[in-house]
Order: C-alpha cells, then structure tokens, then sequence
C-alpha cells in the first residue's frame, strides 16, 4: 500500500450547534457498520448502501448565494437547480443558476475555496462548444467547453477546457442548453471580427461538419477521433464513458520500425478494403483494424466463440464477458497521472504489481492472450504533449515489485523508442499513417458505427455482454429504485458501448463528398438532434479543434 498504518488512540470533542448528538451517533453507526463489511474493494451492496444513505442528505434544496454574483445587475433566468460538478470518479453537490452573462455553480460542501460556499463562474461569451453528456446511464448532463483558460474560476486552481454538469433531469439540462448563446465572436490579429456556430458535440450538425473536415483533409486522424468520441457521448471527465483510441502499432520488439511499411501498394480505386493491399511485412507492423481486440489471436477467439455457442439458448448470450473500456481499464493506464483516482477504485490501495501498466509491449501481449483483457488504448498515447506523464513516474509513486522481482515505477518503452516522447511521436506517426488512414473506418464501424451492436456486431465477433449496452430507455422500463442502481453500477464498472453515430459503413478517406448524405448518420438516437438552421453558417473552424482537446490530470 503507498501508506503506513499506525495505531493510535485519539480523542476527538465535538460541539453541536444546528443538529442532535443524536443524529450524528445514528448516522456514524450506520457509517461504520457499511465500512466493516469485510470486503477487499467496495461491493456492489455497500455502495447500494452508501448511495442510498446519502442521497437523503443531498435532496434537501440549496440556493445560491446573491454575494456570488459577479455584477449584482445581473438576473438569474432560471431557478436554483440542483446539480452535480463531475469530475474523474468525483461527484460534487450542489446547485446552478444562469445570468444573462454566466453560468454559476455553488457546491454544498464549499470545497473549492477557503471561503464556504463560494460558487464556481463561466462566462456565456466564452463558451465555444456544448455536449449533452449522461449521468451514469441517465441523460441528463451536460459538458461546457470553454476557450483555453478564459473563463475558469481561480478557485478551480487549474484551467481547464471543460466542464461536466449533472442535473436532475432532460428538463432541467435543456432549459440551461437554451439559454447558452448560439453564436460566438470571433477575432483575427488584425481585428476584424466574425461570427462562429457554437456546436453542440452530440447533434448531427457537428458531426456532419467533422466528417467533412475529415475527408477534406482539414482534421487528422487524431483530431477526428477525439471529435467522434465526444460525439458519442465519451468525455475525459467520465472514466465510465472515457475517450477510447484503437491500438494501432503491432510491433513492440523489433528495435527499429521501417516506415516503408506504412505505405499502401496498389490500393483498389475503389476503397476496398481488401487483403491483397496488405503486404506481411504490414501486417507485423500494424494491428488489423478490421477487428476488435477479441479477434486479433484466431486461437482465443476461437475458445470465445465455444462459449457463445454454449450460450446459444440463453436470451442474454455475449461473445466477450469484458469491455474494451471501463474505469479500472483507463485508470490502468493513468494510474502515474490519477493515483488518487486509482486508490479510491481499489479502496485505497494499488492494484497488484503485476497487474499494473509497466511496460508497453506485456500490455500489447495481455491483450492478445488473455481471455480477460481486451482494453484498447485512450488518447494520451498520441500526444506528446499529454502522453509523457503517463509513462513517466514522476511522482515516484511507490508501486511495489512484480513477482519476477521488477520494481514498478517509469513504463518501459519498446526498442525502437529512444524516450517517452519519440514513443508518442512514432506512435501517433502510425496513426497519421496511409495503412491506418485507409483501414481507420473499419475501427470506427466497430466502436461507434453499424457493427457496434446486434446482429451486425455478432457477425464481426464484436458482441459483448448485455450490460455494455444499457441506456436511459432500460432503466425509465425498470420499476424498483433499487433495481435501476444496481443496473447503473454495473453498467458504469463493466464499461459502456458509445452512442452509435454511423447506421451504413462509414466512407474511406477522399475527395468525394458526395457519400456524406444522412443515410450514413443515426436518425433515432434521440440525443443526436438535427438543429434548425438559424442564419449562422455550419463551416468548421480550426479553432474549435481547442474544444475537445486533452484535458490536464485533476489536481
């Protein structure tokens, strides 16, 4: 454990002054009996129990305190709603209210300064981008992004691009979403300023314009991936709903890669994906993108699919009882960058020596071998100007030592890496490549396009267990509170599918524009709406890269 536990009688007094001892006493007892459940890490019934042993406490009705206005001109146009700040395995209470100039936020526990119950401020000129963002498995968040650093509060003590609010319902979320500008002012260095569409990540518009971005060649790989992510209700505040990127790189052992192998030979002028355009050498150098993690090795696959048939007069038959993305896996990953996040997931210890991230080619390996890991990879790994610290133990955090006497602490990089840096270089080098460019979209149907659910998934060995798939319509069917929790936390822990965005195969990398019609986007999502047009031109600016960028580990 990264602590030492010491043994120390303590005396503590307290004064009484708005409650009953009483109180306290029944409240400490239950506290205490949930927290002497011998289990290794919190189960599902005491977290029930945690739940709903607070939630009591936060239903009573907070309002925001006029000091924290800003300019005392300024008009709330909407009432107090309670709300919850969202961060990585953090939940703040608290309530919200809209001026005619900003957006405030006033936690119930007044954590964030020195002062008690100072609220949290963001400008609307500032706002740059929205997403409609789920709350567990409700739909009823909503994520604000922000230029770099304009419009965040000190006390935050960090700047941060976005934000994640949690209402109590749908209602209460678009009430705030219409009263967030729809256009905002943009200015060159010469001056002149310009009007730009502040867009809403989840509706079809935005995810129009990303596509043609792509295809135009306006956006990269990278870029365009983060922007379907966010599109499909992914978010780096949500370690449940985390960004999730493919393994693109195969070769972890060779101590030199031959970018010549990068370059397709003879591609079919029509974008067929065909074997014929992948030479051997390609093959040993690139993971195939045409299939999920779970069918990469034909042998585990194979003991996969003996089990489905076992299942095959089960109602709820899966192919692969783990996810590609859940909490325990991105934190895997983030464990140097978020211990403190990782601590609380293990109830305040480390995961096993051995079952931590430390070293890039075991982790490639795991994924390959292993019944139990099938994790792809999350953005970190293709920017070196976030990535570094996710390889590096800069903390000199105390790990522990694997069974075959390895002292965990920086990940050990490939051969053909000279430094963190040059491995994120290379790496997202690869995902910039023609051979990823051209077999990208196969991915992209698996995680967030025809092949990600039903029939479609089940015939490209991309079916995973029924929990994965959960949504707000299977908990409103649900009647017991109870049972709707238990759902909820499964959901969240086991890992959750992304919205669905493409119903027909999404369109290889070219100037044909013609193939961006509606028939390739979702229609019944219910979250993608298709926004009127309101005078203000769609066209996709560079600058709005910045909304859905990285965001810095919490503090």
């Amino acid at each position: 454990a990264p602590f030492e536990t010491i043994e120390n009688s303590t005396l503590f007094k307290f004064t009484f002054l708005h409650s009953s001892p009483h109180q306290f006493l029944q409240l400490s007892s239950q506290l205490y009996q949930i927290s002497c459940k011998k289990n290794t890490s919190v189960s599902d019934e005491n977290q029930l129990s945690l739940e709903s042993l607070i939630k009591p406490m936060l239903g009573k009705k907070m309002l925001l305190d006029p000091c924290n206005l800003v300019h005392m001109n300024e008009i709330p146009k909407t009432p107090n709603l309670s709300t919850h700040l969202l961060g990585p395995l953090v939940k703040h209470p608290g309530c919200t209210i809209v001026t005619q100039e900003r957006i405030y936020f006033q936690s119930l526990n007044g954590v964030f300064s020195t002062g008690a119950n100072r609220a949290l401020s963001w400008k609307l000129g500032d706002i740059v981008a929205t997403a409609r963002r789920y709350h567990g498995l409700k739909d009823s968040a909503l994520e604000i992004y922000f230029n770099d650093g304009c419009s965040n509060s000190s006390e935050m003590g960090n700047s941060m691009p976005s934000v994640l609010l949690a209402f109590e319902g749908q209602r209460e979320r678009e009430q705030v979403m219409q009263l967030i500008p729809k256009v905002r002012s943009l200015e060159d260095c010469s001056g002149n300023k310009t009007e730009a569409k502040v867009f809403c990540h989840t509706d079809k518009s935005f995810l129009k314009q990303v596509v043609k971005a792509w295809m135009e060649g306006k956006i990269d790989n990278f870029e365009y991936l983060l922007a379907l992510n966010s599109a499909a209700g992914r978010s780096f505040h949500d370690l449940s709903r985390y960004p999730v990127f493919p393994w693109v790189l195969a070769d972890y052992e060779s101590s030199k890669l031959d970018w010549s192998h990068a370059t397709l030979h003879n591609v079919n002028k029509y974008g067929n994906n065909s074997e014929a355009n992948v030479s051997k050498a390609t093959s040993k150098m690139f993971r195939d993108l045409r299939k999920p993690v779970g069918a990469l090795n034909v042998e585990r696959l194979e003991q996969f699919q003996s089990r489905l048939k076992s299942m095959q007069d089960m109602e709820d038959s899966f192919l692969y009882g783990t996810h590609y993305s859940a909490p325990g896996y991105c934190l895997y990953y983030l464990v140097r960058l978020m211990p403190e996040q990782m601590l609380c997931l293990q109830n305040g210890k480390y995961d096993s020596p051995d079952r931590l991230f430390h070293s890039v080619d075991h982790s490639f390996a795991s994924i390959l071998t292993n019944p139990a890991d099938l994790k792809e990879l999350i953005p970190q790994f293709f920017d070196p100007k976030s990535g570094v610290d996710l390889l590096l133990n800069l903390s000199r955090l105390q790990l522990g030592m694997t069974q075959n006497g390895l002292i965990i602490n920086d990940v050990q990089l490939p051969k053909w890496a000279k430094s963190p840096k040059d491995f994120l270089k290379k790496n997202r080098k690869a995902l910039e490549s023609q051979v990823c460019t051209q077999y990208l979209p196969c991915w992209i149907d698996l995680i967030f396009g025809e092949k990600a659910r039903g029939d479609k998934a089940r015939e490209a060995m991309n079916l995973f267990h029924p929990t994965s798939y959960l949504g707000p319509k299977d908990i409103d069917r649900m009647e017991l509170e109870e049972e709707k929790m238990q759902a909820e936390l499964q959901a969240t822990e086991f890992g959750i599918c992304p919205d669905v965005l493409f119903c027909s195969p999404h369109p290889l990398k070219s100037k044909n524009l013609d193939v961006i019609q509606d028939g390739l986007f979702v229609t019944d999502n219910g979250r993608m709406m298709d926004v009127n047009d309101d005078g203000v031109t769609d066209t996709f600016d560079r600058r709005d890269r910045g909304s859905w960028k990285i965001l810095s580990s919490p503090k």
